[in-house]
């Protein structure tokens, strides 16, 4: 069963956003990530593990898909629905958890998949770069501003910074 639910997901993704879900390279776990395509932000994440890991009872595995709600109150009163679990495994941002078994419809699971979306899209501030690139270009400003400074015979800075 979350075997279809999850084909359908992905289709259902693909079609609104045109996103694909994007596996990430864990050795021991089962991971896929929705993430905007402008931003790299996750709006959705699925996981597998065994089910006491989730504190669901029986045996085996259990996939997930964890989504943000923007009111914590809201993500509150749906984590105590059945199906759903207090989001796995960012409890505190607001994240809530569906277990997929069918215990919950797949038009409230895409439901939550758009909230989470919205949730998560850029408003334009604070558009993210890729770690790389940041740290090497912050990197390359230090050392040009420490050899302007040098060539200028500047001498400030702490103690350390001067050792």
């Amino acid at each position: 069963m979350k075997a279809v639910i999850r084909e359908q997901l992905d289709a259902y993704v693909k079609e609104k956003y045109g996103i694909d879900p994007e596996i990430l390279p864990f050795s021991k776990e089962d991971y896929a990530i929705y993430r905007h395509s402008d931003t790299g932000k996750w709006f959705a994440v699925f996981i597998v593990k065994e089910r006491h890991v989730f504190g669901l009872s029986g045996q085996g595995e259990a996939e997930i898909v964890s989504f943000k709600i923007r009111d914590r109150m809201l993500a509150d009163h749906v984590a105590r629905q059945p199906g759903y679990l207090r989001g796995y495994p960012a409890r505190s941002w607001n994240w809530t958890s569906a277990v997929l078994d069918g215990t919950i419809p797949f038009e409230d699971i895409c439901r939550w998949v758009d909230e989470s979306y919205a949730a998560t899209k850029n408003k334009g501030k604070n558009k993210r770069t890729p770690l790389r690139q940041s740290c090497s270009n912050r990197k390359r400003t230090t050392v040009s501003r420490n050899a302007e400074s040098a060539d200028r015979g500047d001498v400030t800075g702490t103690e350390e910074e001067k050792r």
